[in-house]
């Protein structure tokens, strides 16, 4: 499998884990875990424009979003992705993205580093989420990667 396949693959859980999260959180809510997940898609959404050379200057990653406007951001920023990654052939992955951070540093990272980064970053903050949840008296949902291959693949 080469590093785009992969890429799309990982994007496909990204989506399915974030999805698992959601609907936890509509059966039982989490005011700590919401902001966690608004955070998390918040900066996929941003990362997504960085790829494009937004600038992010001054951009608030901790904006306060409902459940529902986290639910259609996350279907939204699939979406794109799903889009984006379509479009790739591997050799694509070494375009080079030059943006500026919300510190206002200006960098530049290929698009193999920026959409790896945004899966890991996803991946940290539902592990926060999870804990939360677990502190809070719930029973998270699972969203290992295994599951999501056992469930989607091996069926």
């Amino acid at each position: 499998m080469n590093t785009l396949e992969h890429l799309r693959e990982l994007y496909a859980y990204n989506d399915w884990a974030n999805r698992r999260i959601i609907r936890a959180l509509k059966e039982n809510p989490s005011e700590k875990c919401r902001r966690i997940l608004a955070h998390l898609l918040i900066t996929e959404q941003e990362y997504y424009e960085r790829l494009f050379g937004k600038d992010s200057f001054g951009f608030d990653f901790w904006q306060d979003l409902t459940l529902e406007e986290c639910g259609n951001l996350a279907r939204e920023i699939s979406e794109r992705y799903e889009k984006l990654l379509r479009r790739f052939e591997e050799e694509g992955l070494s375009i080079s993205a030059q943006y500026r951070t919300s510190e206002g540093a200006w960098k530049e990272n290929n698009y193999r580093e920026m959409l790896t980064h945004v899966v890991f970053h996803s991946s940290i903050h539902r592990g926060n989420i999870m804990l939360k949840y677990r502190e809070e008296g719930f029973t998270p949902p699972a969203i290992d990667y295994i599951i999501y291959l056992r469930e989607t693949k091996y069926i």
